[in-house]
């Protein structure tokens, strides 16, 4: 089995890339009601209910990039929904999450005389 470099996950909106991003998380989860009864033995019982995750990355900026902190911005704004996807470039065939989200949270550091950066949180929606 290969190693799989964690900077070789990319995230997507579409098809452009966030560039600069030095570090990207993929979370996926499953709440379950619980309908344990009497004739369980003894054993918690659950019903699937909702399916959720979210993706956030953080990057380095740069406002040449096509995607930036002005884009990040006004998606949260707009309220604008897109399709981002979590794969790795260098594998077609490897694994590639794709969901709809909205951008919750974004913002941009930048302390005195350091490189300025950005932190994106995206809430999953839609597969």
């Amino acid at each position: 089995m290969a190693l799989i470099n964690a900077t070789s996950f990319l995230l997507v909106k579409d098809s452009t890339v966030i560039g600069h991003s030095k570090e990207t998380n993929i979370s996926l989860n499953l709440d379950l009601a619980d309908i344990t009864t009497k004739e369980s033995g003894g054993w918690q019982e659950n019903l699937p209910m909702i399916r959720g995750g979210s993706i956030s990355a953080s990057g380095i900026t740069d406002y040449t990039d096509t995607l930036n902190f002005k884009e990040f911005t006004s998606y949260v704004i707009t309220k604008a929904i897109n399709t981002y996807y979590f794969r790795d470039p260098d594998d077609a065939t490897g694994t590639i999450y794709r969901g709809e989200g909205f951008i919750t949270s974004v913002d941009e550091t930048a302390d005195n005389e350091t490189i300025s950066e950005f932190n994106l949180e995206i809430t999953l929606s839609g597969p």
